[in-house]
């Protein structure tokens, strides 16, 4: 059970206003904490003032300019030692979401300190930068946010992770003692539509009025690693089939279709940009979709929000297989599975399953199933409310 006088401090590098799936993952979790009876403060970048935010009751935010930097820390410091004990430090934690290039072990340090005083815990959205030999500079970034992660799985009582293959990435960096290492499922960050109205007129914006237009979508931010992976597929695919039209849902999706339609004279007039809209409209665009398609060079792991919002919405989905995942994605069978850099395989997934309507419903029950069953916010919730959230006392095990 929850411990009544439960005070959780959520340290991030980004909430809402501010976009971002860290953000929306913030949110979420205090407001389903809140409803429990936990009394949830949000520790955020950015200058106070201005026209605050609606929050639901229980939860308290705090902007604090430079909030990682020596002098924000400072603040934050005298600002904790105001509020009531116990206290447990929740930090967000993606290295470049502390500042400083992605290199701000001054902060890690200032948490293994503070965990004298408070209970630390730290939930790993990603641990740390490759080595490689490409960019030979860039293992001084690799080495020195290797030293963060031994920092801040010193300072934890209890370590979380947006995937479990965090896992063999962290333990051999426990140099200061073992900690236990949970996994917390990260939520879909829009809902899941029941407005058929809004879908229809997605589908007429697509020119998919007609049943023998089938439309192919993607969702996400369109970042350098994923841009040439969905151009490459839906280049193939509109190749292929004159009949097609695509999607690009999500914030950067229109200049990315801009780009593309310079690139592929195929796709002009095919494909169209929602643009960065908010999420109970993404879900719409999302539904009016006949098949998503999710390619990640590393493979799907369960840290893709983009993904579980395809879930939620039980969108029939192909997405790739690759070394970061998790034999969840195996066992499932949520999702259609090509290999990550096969071209060819991504494409023949898609295909098949545009030619076979009843496989293609299957596939999107069960990956709404799947969600569901698996990463709901309720989950989140349970693990952090009633599992977690049981004060130890300042300094790790």
């Amino acid at each position: 059970m929850i411990v009544p006088d439960t005070v959780l401090h959520i340290l991030t590098g980004e909430y809402p206003p501010q976009p971002g799936g860290v953000s929306d993952y913030c949110a979420q979790i205090a407001t389903g904490l809140a409803e429990l009876g936990v009394s949830v403060h949000i520790w955020s970048p950015g200058a106070s003032g201005g026209e605050p935010r609606a929050e639901p009751p229980g939860v308290e935010v705090h902007r604090v300019p430079g909030l990682f930097s020596p002098r924000g820390l400072g603040r934050l410091a005298r600002a904790l030692d105001q509020r009531p004990t116990p206290r447990i430090l929740l930090l967000q934690y993606a290295p470049n979401a502390l500042g400083c290039r992605g290199m701000n072990l001054t902060a890690c340090l200032w948490l293994l300190l503070r965990s004298r005083r408070d209970e630390v815990r730290v939930m790993f959205h990603e641990p740390y930068f490759y080595f490689g030999v490409r960019h030979p500079h860039r293992n001084v970034l690799a080495v020195i946010q290797r030293l963060m992660a031994v920092a801040l799985l010193g300072a934890s009582r209890l370590v979380y992770l947006s995937s479990g293959t965090w896992d063999r990435y962290l333990r051999p960096y426990m140099w200061l003692g073992a900690r236990p290492l949970m996994w917390l499922p990260v939520p879909a960050n829009v809902p899941r539509c029941s407005d058929e109205a809004a879908v229809r007129r997605c589908r007429r914006a697509l020119g998919a009025g007609a049943v023998d237009a089938p439309v192919v979508g993607h969702f996400g931010t369109y970042g350098v690693h994923i841009r040439p992976l969905v151009q490459a597929c839906f280049t193939d695919l509109a190749g292929r089939d004159p009949r097609l039209r695509f999607a690009c849902l999500g914030r950067n999706s229109s200049s990315f279709v801009a780009s593309l339609e310079t690139r592929v004279p195929a796709l002009r007039g095919r494909i169209v940009a929602s643009g960065g809209v908010d999420s109970h409209e993404i879900s719409a665009w999302l539904r009016a979709c006949d098949l998503l398609v999710q390619p990640f060079p590393d493979g799907v792991t369960t840290r893709r929000c983009s993904l579980m919002a395809s879930l939620v919405n039980g969108c029939p989905t192909v997405t790739t297989f690759g070394p970061l995942t998790e034999s969840l994605w195996l066992d499932e069978k949520g999702v259609a599975l090509a290999t990550a850099g096969n071209r060819e395989e991504l494409v023949s997934r898609v295909t098949e399953l545009l030619d076979d309507e009843q496989r293609r419903l299957a596939l999107g029950q069960a990956g709404a199933d799947l969600y569901d069953r698996r990463f709901a916010l309720r989950h989140v919730v349970r693990e952090l409310g009633l599992a977690s959230l049981r004060p130890g006392g300042p300094g790790p095990g």
